[in-house]
């Protein structure tokens, strides 16, 4: 009887631990990055972005949030204000606000994040990414472009950056090695035999010591630099499709 009792105490446990598991689990993912008006998206694709957007925010460390909607009484100035206060929703967000009313689009950059979208970004983001998927109405290709272009500018090491680096490396090499060149003429080895003379080998050594030092000041600069602004900064851009 003890024993039988055990293994339903076990069993109850374990389903508790499973339930408690899956409840967590359901509530850490029920954070909402969609918003749709006017029946834009259908519950599918709703659904489908929800599933991209959070993998995404799980992937980079920051959050994802889109809104569409279509009203062609809302002037560009008010989706952008649209698009701030959905970043602002979090304190480090990238943010997609499309109206099809206009057709007009535009992604917004808050917190830490806006040090790499800059507001130049976030226009390339549309216009290399976004505008076309927007004028063929591909909302989930509109969000995975999205998604793709914030990945492409907050990479760690870009292209760009590895093309500055090869460049700056054979610039330095070029300039060390005429440098040495010029410094020391190359010729060709000498013949030790004209250093001997009478079956007899001389040594001479020669040895030259150099001190050098040197020191350098820079000042401290007290001022905030940059759109950061302590994890509080913006950056903006878009266009029509």
């Amino acid at each position: 009887m003890i024993k039988i009792f055990k293994k339903i105490s076990a069993f109850i446990c374990a389903g508790a631990i499973a339930c408690t598991s899956l409840a967590f689990s359901a509530f850490a993912d029920s954070k909402q990055r969609v918003y749709v008006e006017n029946n834009v998206l259908t519950e599918s694709e709703i659904n489908e972005c929800e599933k991209l957007l959070a993998e995404a925010a799980d992937d980079k460390g920051f959050e994802f949030a889109v809104y569409f909607f279509k009203d062609q009484t809302v002037s560009d100035s008010t989706v952008k204000s649209y698009a701030r206060s959905l970043s602002n929703q979090s304190s480090n967000c990238v943010a997609m606000v499309v109206n099809y009313g206009t057709n007009y689009a535009i992604v917004d950059a808050h917190g830490e994040v806006s040090d790499k979208i800059t507001s130049s970004k976030c226009t390339k983001i549309f216009d290399k990414y976004l505008k076309s998927e927007l004028k063929d109405k591909d909302n989930i290709g509109a969000v995975k472009a999205f998604i793709k272009g914030v990945k492409r500018y907050t990479a760690f090491i870009t292209l760009g950056m590895i093309l500055i680096g090869l460049v700056g490396f054979l610039i330095f090499f070029c300039i060390m090695y005429f440098a040495v060149k010029a410094k020391y003429k190359f010729h060709e080895k000498p013949n030790t035999n004209n250093y001997l003379e009478g079956g007899a080998l001389e040594y001479s050594v020669m040895e030259d010591i150099f001190i050098r030092e040197h020191t350098s000041r820079t000042s401290i600069s007290s001022g905030s630099g940059g759109h950061g602004g302590g994890g509080g900064g913006h950056s903006s851009g878009g266009g029509h499709f």
